[in-house]
């Protein structure tokens, strides 16, 4: 004997589409931005937007990465390119398309699963930076000071000469 509550009904009683919380879309965009911070590593942190519909992914750089969806219904990562940063030039992973506020995952939908959207999401910001943990001091204290005075971390080497 099966104790399984049933499945809620997916339609009203006037026949209108009305699926539980969750079962259209068991993740958020803010859940994107986290899991890519994730991914990305010590140094990187995300934030949520309002009710999950935006994510900040913050770095060791002064940029932040926005992630929304767009009125195409486009997962897109916004961010500011500043002098401080230098961002190298670079070729995107496939299937990604510059906007003018950043870039879009073109085509990118739910059903693609949080895992492969977070992954495509940490190969953009590494293409876009030229990301390589190796080049950031995440460890003395005068860039953690730095981080905490600028929200930027010191590369390695910079530290000395603070």
């Amino acid at each position: 004997m099966s104790t399984a509550a049933p499945e809620a009904p997916q339609y009203d009683e006037h026949g209108n589409y009305t699926p539980e919380p969750g079962y259209e879309y068991p993740f958020s965009v803010s859940d994107i931005a986290r899991a890519t911070a994730k991914l990305l590593g010590q140094g990187w942190t995300a934030e949520s937007g309002s009710f999950g519909t935006s994510g900040t992914v913050f770095g060791p750089y002064v940029a932040k990465f926005v992630f929304s969806v767009d009125y195409e219904g486009e997962l897109c990562i916004g961010f500011s390119h500043y002098e401080d940063d230098d961002f190298p030039p670079a070729p995107l992973p496939e299937g990604v398309r510059d906007y003018d506020e950043g870039l879009f995952l073109e085509g990118a939908s739910a059903t693609d699963g949080l895992d492969h959207l977070a992954e495509l999401s940490a190969a953009t910001i590494r293409a876009v930076t030229g990301y390589n943990p190796a080049d950031w001091d995440f460890e003395s204290s005068a860039s953690r000071q730095h981080y905490i005075d600028t929200g930027r971390y010191l590369r390695v080497g910079e530290a000395e000469s603070v």
